[in-house]
């Protein structure tokens, strides 16, 4: 039993030094996304919630973030979060949304890049205060 164990790790070891992000530490990343479902509104787009980010890359695939969420016959408010990407391109992020009525989400998403500096997004979130489930898509631009 020990001998596949060793050689999953080993294999592991290869593989993540391959499928390093391709953002470096001291990287910006600002993105934009738009949130397609809510599992408070039927159908799809019926009430808007546009979001803009700014990621600081403080290692290769942990990032701290700001931005501020536009939103539709509800309060905007301002984000702060932070993404981790266990394995690329995968990542999960934490923000805490700060206005009039504050929620805090947590998510998981996929990136998928066009070129070095073009990344299209797709985003699961989870407003714990809410209690809502959220879509969300977007375009990323990577800076070094």
């Amino acid at each position: 039993m020990r001998v596949p164990f060793v050689i999953l790790i080993v294999l592991a070891g290869f593989l993540n030094g391959k499928c390093l992000a391709q953002q470096a530490e001291s990287s910006v990343l600002v993105s934009g996304a738009l949130d397609l479902v809510k599992s408070d509104v039927p159908g799809v787009i019926r009430r808007y919630q546009i979001g803009t980010e700014v990621n600081y890359f403080y290692l290769y695939n942990l990032s701290f973030s700001g931005g501020y969420e536009f939103n539709y016959a509800r309060p905007n408010q301002v984000s702060l979060g932070v993404r981790f990407y266990p394995w690329e391109p995968l990542f999960v992020r934490v923000r805490g949304l700060i206005g009039s009525e504050s929620d805090f989400s947590l998510g998981a998403g996929y990136t998928h890049n066009l070129t070095y500096r073009l990344r299209l997004e797709g985003m699961v979130d989870y407003y714990a205060i809410t209690r809502v489930i959220g879509l969300r898509a977007g375009i990323a631009i990577l800076i070094n």
